[in-house]
């Protein structure tokens, strides 16, 4: 029988739960409504879920061969197909936003019920779970568009809980939905079917997990994304040079392991399940991309999973290894500081924090610009090009073009010339949309102004229309249409 505190403990997580998700719905879809989102990636998640839920499965307008494609060209992502019919009742990226926040929070639920079977305790797997919602790479990579691995968080946890209890047909089904969301995380599963084999004694278990994960990575890495290609997978280029980098790597990694594990450091106590994110670490550590190590992104959705369950764990040996009462409440006051003093470091929230985000409203009439094109330009057939931040809003369409570049071009050597040569791409569009705030400042002959002026000289295109919004005010709406074929 459930006991009051047990009742009252319960009560308390659903009710952070709820406050959890409403709050931060909220913070990512104002997030995109006040132009902070991106093309990469929310709106190449919504036009690839846009066109499967209108039988175009998988279907995008890939940005390096300028044609239509399957995402699968990019990455092994294939569980965006179950968002599709969503789509039917309101074709917009705010399900994907939601169901994000949704599923997320539902990663402390799992986590909870993981630490109560191993710890015993509802307080501290309360804490664990609170701890969890707080930790700021769980909130900054929720707000930072929508990415199928960070679905992964969730389910990897909840795989781990059903391998607790021994539940192994549930177990493969969230870890099938694990392998749905990127084809990396063959390499997780396969160093989950590792410890399932020595640390867990489950060898028939820890033997086909180990081959479903092999399998599955170099199924997806070197069969089926380089057969939707054409080529081999793009983020090859971020692993070249290792060698001559080696002392920046060892010194990024050094800064990138504090960071995430310093308010966690009861993960340190079970290494062997600290280690099962070892190859998300290998990656991130090693990439030229240096976004793969920022605070803001989504790459670490996997290591978070598993620094949390090493966090049960751990502190379960803890509690074993350390019977005093007052050095117990000393460390786990030490904990508690720590992630506080984390979440004021780094935390997106909007009331407390050194880097807490808010959301500048933006014009009114850049906001009517917006909804006025969105409704001229519904047509799905009409191919669209926009600047990055107007993507989310253009691409519920067959075909669309992103007007500007991948930031992380440079990050793997690409040289201006060769980002230039590509500036004219909006050549395929019928129309092209410029958020004037995205190009810059016309004088200082950026990346993004040579794009600009690029258009600005082709004769086949014609500016259409133009809020004439002054650009301290947020930038101008501009509309171009192509006029010759």
């Amino acid at each position: 029988m459930i006991g009051k505190k047990s009742k009252i403990i319960f009560l308390s997580l659903f009710l952070l739960n709820i406050i959890f998700i409403f709050y931060f719905s909220y913070l990512a879809i104002r997030r995109v409504e006040t132009l902070n989102s991106h093309y990469y990636d929310l709106g190449i998640m919504n036009q690839v879920v846009y066109n499967t839920s209108r039988g175009r499965i998988l279907e995008m307008t890939n940005p390096t061969f300028l044609k239509n494609m399957s995402r699968l060209a990019i990455h092994f992502d294939p569980i965006l197909i179950f968002f599709a019919p969503f789509y039917f009742i309101y074709p917009s990226y705010i399900w994907l936003i939601i169901f994000q926040v949704i599923i997320i929070s539902l990663g402390s639920v799992f986590l909870f019920l993981l630490a109560k079977k191993i710890i015993k305790n509802d307080f501290y797997s309360f804490l664990i779970s609170v701890t969890y919602l707080s930790y700021f790479a769980i909130e900054r990579m929720i707000l930072f568009d929508f990415h199928a691995v960070v679905l992964a968080t969730t389910f990897f946890i909840a795989a781990f809980y059903f391998l607790e209890i021994k539940n192994w047909r549930w177990f493969y089904v969230f870890v099938v939905l694990s392998l749905l969301t990127k084809e990396h995380i063959g390499l997780i599963v396969l160093f989950l079917g590792i410890y399932i084999f020595i640390v867990k004694k489950e060898k028939k278990h820890g033997l086909i997990t180990i081959f479903l994960g092999l399998i599955f990575f170099l199924t997806t890495t070197y069969f089926i994304i380089p057969y939707f290609r054409g080529d081999k997978h793009f983020a090859s280029n971020y692993f070249s040079n290792i060698k001559s980098r080696l002392p920046t790597i060892i010194s990024n990694g050094y800064e990138y392991f504090l960071r995430l594990v310093n308010p966690l450091f009861f993960s340190l106590l079970a290494p062997e399940i600290f280690l099962i994110a070892a190859p998300e670490w290998g990656i991130n550590i090693l990439s030229l991309n240096n976004n793969m190590r920022a605070i803001y992104f989504h790459y670490h959705a996997i290591i978070v999973v598993f620094l949390f369950i090493a966090v049960i764990y751990g502190f379960q040996r803890f509690l074993k290894i350390v019977k005093s009462k007052k050095i117990r409440l000393i460390i786990l006051t030490i904990f508690i500081l720590l992630n506080i003093y984390s979440i004021y470091l780094y935390n997106p929230l909007t009331f407390f924090g050194k880097q807490k985000v808010e959301f500048q409203e933006i014009h009114p009439l850049t906001k009517q610009s917006i909804k006025l094109w969105q409704e001229k330009l519904k047509d799905e057939n009409i191919i669209v090009a926009t600047t990055p931040k107007l993507a989310p809003f253009f691409t519920n369409r067959k075909q669309y073009f992103n007007f500007l570049f991948d930031p992380a071009f440079g990050e793997i050597g690409e040289i201006e010339d060769d980002i230039i040569n590509r500036s004219d791409k909006y050549k395929k569009a019928d129309y092209v949309i410029i958020y004037k705030k995205e190009i810059g400042d016309l004088s200082k002959g950026s990346l993004s102004v040579k794009f600009y002026q690029k258009l600005l000289e082709d004769k086949n295109f014609q500016m259409i229309y133009s809020d004439n919004l002054n650009d301290r005010y947020g930038g101008s709406v501009e509309v171009y249409k192509k006029i010759k074929n």
